[in-house]
């Protein structure tokens, strides 16, 4: 049994060393948790005492969410982007604008005809101003997060389909990457493509919570993602993930992680190396 175990170990060390495997991270520099929201989407990002929060998920998921950055220690959240303004990825948003300070909020300004006019909308906007907050339109920027480097990353979209309007956010800390794309759909991931957009990164949250109208072959090329984690609800009457983007997930990705499965997902990094976490 031992003998195995060593063999084993032996094989892990050369995959690590030839570069298709990563070493655990051996300390914390920057962690990024995909925190299970059922249908719906919510990213948490810390490094050495700085916070940024992607999307809130559904308002019935906000108690989760805040416990979840209460228990982290969080005080003031140094910037909250939302993706695009449908309520699966900002409903929850203004309970956690009441709850915590916040220091930017980054939205996607989506064309006027479009813009929604839910009263989970109009919250978050109110949540905005009475915070004193200036709501930033998303643009092609850069901001330092700790020790990470938080990259917006846009295209030029005009149209009825406010997934398209997504705001995709990429987190660097030395050799790792992450890239958060929201709903991005095929519509979109060809316009980042064509502007020559850099999408490469490690860790691939999946668009759209894996439907078949988003993660096309040319958006995978263009990432390359060794871990991809979906955020779904279990159960979904979407049927989130499709089948069909799981299997072209599974020519790119070494690991396909799911928070309708394994719950909260939390990748640690170190700069160089990685570990994963979930809660089941």
């Amino acid at each position: 049994m031992l003998t195995g175990f060593l063999e084993y170990t032996g094989r892990t060390d050369i995959l690590v060393k030839l570069g298709l495997r990563d070493r655990p991270a051996e300390g914390e520099e920057l962690s990024v948790h995909f925190i299970d929201v059922g249908q719906g989407d919510c990213t948490f990002v810390m490094s050495g005492g700085h916070y940024m929060l992607i999307d809130s998920g559904e308002a019935e998921q906000s108690g989760k969410v805040i416990r979840y950055l209460k228990k982290k220690e969080v005080k003031k959240l140094d910037c909250i982007v939302v993706t695009h303004p449908h309520t699966d990825h900002c409903g929850g948003m203004a309970d956690i604008l009441n709850a915590f300070d916040c220091g930017r909020f980054i939205m996607p300004r989506v064309d006027s005809e479009y813009t929604p006019t839910t009263v989970y909308y109009e919250n978050m906007l109110k949540a905005v101003r009475n915070k004193g907050l200036k709501i930033e339109a998303a643009c092609d920027a850069s901001f330092t997060l700790g020790k990470g480097v938080v990259e917006i990353i846009t295209a030029d979209y005009h149209g009825d389909n406010l997934n398209n309007y997504s705001a995709l956010v990429k987190i660097k800390n030395g050799s790792n990457s992450f890239l958060v794309t929201g709903d991005c759909e095929n519509e979109e991931e060809e316009l980042l493509i064509k502007k020559g957009a850099d999408l490469s990164a490690k860790v691939l949250k999946v668009g759209h919570h894996g439907s078949s109208t988003s993660s096309s072959a040319q958006m995978l090329d263009a990432v390359l993602p060794r871990y991809a984690v979906i955020s779904c609800g279990e159960g979904n009457s979407y049927g989130h993930p499709h089948s069909v983007t799981v299997s072209r997930l599974r020519k790119y990705a070494d690991e396909i992680y799911r928070t309708d499965t394994q719950g909260d997902i939390v990748f640690i990094s170190d700069g160089e190396g990685l570990s994963i976490q979930t809660k089941r």
